[in-house]
Order: C-alpha cells, then structure tokens, then sequence
C-alpha cells in the first residue's frame, strides 16, 4: 500500500513539473539579445501564453512585466516581441488548420 502511495505521489509531482513547462515548439526559441531584452521577452512570452491560453495557462504562466524595467527600452522591446510571438504561436496551435494553411496547395 505504501509504495503504491508512493508510486501515486511520484507520477502526480511529475505531471505538475511538467506542467510548468511551456509547449514544446516555444521551448526552442532562444532569442538573441542584451540581457534586459532576454528578461523582457522571456516575461513577454508567458504573459502572451496566459493571455492566450485557458485557465491551466493563466495559473501555470501569469501576467508578469516588472515595474522596475519600465524605463529601459531593450527590455520593453523585448516584452512586446516575446508576448507576440508566444500568443500568436499558441492561438495558431489550437486552430484547426488543413495542408492548405500550411502552403502545401490544395494538390498536396
């Protein structure tokens, strides 16, 4: 009984750890940039993924823009690229989409 328990707590604490992750085709993105720009578009993005997603997004990912960057440029920059780019991404995904979207032409 006790490492089914065990087995149980494992599997759910995993499941949560992933959770926390963002969608796989955004783990790849690796923007370039000072490090403020880096900060702004990593902020950015999981504010964009929360605006964009459903509840498990908005309480995994939040909205998160630091009062403390407002006056620097790069890291605003960064922020409206990095929100963009995650929500946009992530409405694309959920849309129902056939090979015609994807510029293969209707002969494919």
């Amino acid at each position: 009984m006790y490492q089914l328990f065990v087995k149980i707590t494992a599997i759910f604490l995993l499941s949560l750890a992933l959770a926390g992750c963002r969608p796989f085709a955004l783990q790849m993105v690796d923007p370039t940039g000072t490090p403020e720009y880096n900060l702004g578009w990593e902020d950015g993005c999981d504010s964009g993924l929360s605006a964009e997603g459903d509840w498990s997004y908005k309480v995994t990912f939040g909205f998160k823009k630091r009062p403390e960057m407002a006056a620097n440029d790069q890291y605003k920059q960064g922020w409206n690229e990095g929100f963009s780019y995650c929500r946009f991404s992530l409405a694309s995904s959920k849309a129902k989409s056939n090979w015609e979207d994807v510029g293969m032409g209707s002969g494919f």
